[in-house]
């Protein structure tokens, strides 16, 4: 992959609210050619047809940074996105995460993670998360990439229901796979977490995400993406299951 600015828009589809994990695969650039890249995206969109209003407000910023002989890496994520229509809040959160990943050989990496998280419409006043653990390469090739992760996270959440801070263990177990054409045109990836409370195993959330990318010319790809999400243990009056679908471009400069 050459060096990224990526300014992503466009047509967002939103069948349901945002889903409470986070996919955090997805922000990597799983390249070692590439140090330092830091990717923005700033969106603002008002709508007022036949007195029906409608805003929406999204930004996401991504650092990521290799050290010269590539065995530690940072990244820093931040993302808000709010929507309001007719006074009614559609969406309402926002979150900060930083990772650092330690790679030990050609194999196994060493990852520790911290995370602030918010949504109000999922009734997540607060969610804050500190975790450690091993991150696998079971394949790389110039086509293919499989890995596969299991971290420890203690978490601390306040919901919006009882306002009662809970402490509890989770894992964080995910499976991540990156796949292209023999051209190189056609990129499909998929994502799938696993997060079981460890002292209350029926207590679990459940993400997946698959993507499949395009290219239109040699710097502008078609995305199309659909995310799903499950949480058994979810706020009163609050769905247990989410589901996002995204359409837009991605432009590579």
């Amino acid at each position: 992959m050459n060096k990224i600015l990526g300014l992503f828009l466009l047509i967002i589809v939103h069948n349901f609210t945002y889903g409470q994990l986070v996919n955090i695969e997805n922000q990597r650039i799983q390249s070692d050619s590439i140090r330092t890249i830091t990717i923005i995206d700033l969106q603002y969109s008002y709508q007022n047809n036949n007195n029906e209003e409608l805003s929406l407000v999204n930004f996401s910023g991504t650092h990521q940074y290799k050290t010269k002989n590539l065995k530690n890496y940072f990244l820093l994520l931040g993302n808000i996105d709010y929507s309001l229509a007719n006074g009614e809040e559609l969406s309402n959160s926002g979150l900060i995460h930083f990772r650092y990943n330690r790679k030990l050989n050609k194999k196994i990496r060493l990852e520790a993670f911290t995370q602030y998280q918010y949504n109000k419409i999922l009734g997540i006043e607060s969610r804050n998360l500190i975790g450690i653990g091993p991150r696998y390469k079971i394949n790389k090739s110039e086509k293919n990439v499989l890995y596969i992760g299991s971290l420890l996270m203690q978490e601390f959440e306040k919901a919006s229901d009882n306002m009662k801070t809970i402490s509890y263990q989770r894992l964080s177990n995910y499976l991540s796979l990156a796949i292209k054409n023999k051209a190189k045109t056609l990129e499909f990836t998929a994502v799938v977490y696993y997060q079981p409370n460890i002292n209350l195993w029926k207590d679990y959330r459940l993400s997946s995400q698959a993507s499949l990318a395009f290219n239109i010319t040699s710097k502008v790809q078609f995305v199309n993406s659909i995310n799903y999400g499950y949480d058994s243990y979810s706020p009163t009056n609050v769905s247990k299951k989410n589901i996002v679908l995204t359409n837009g471009l991605k432009m590579y400069l």
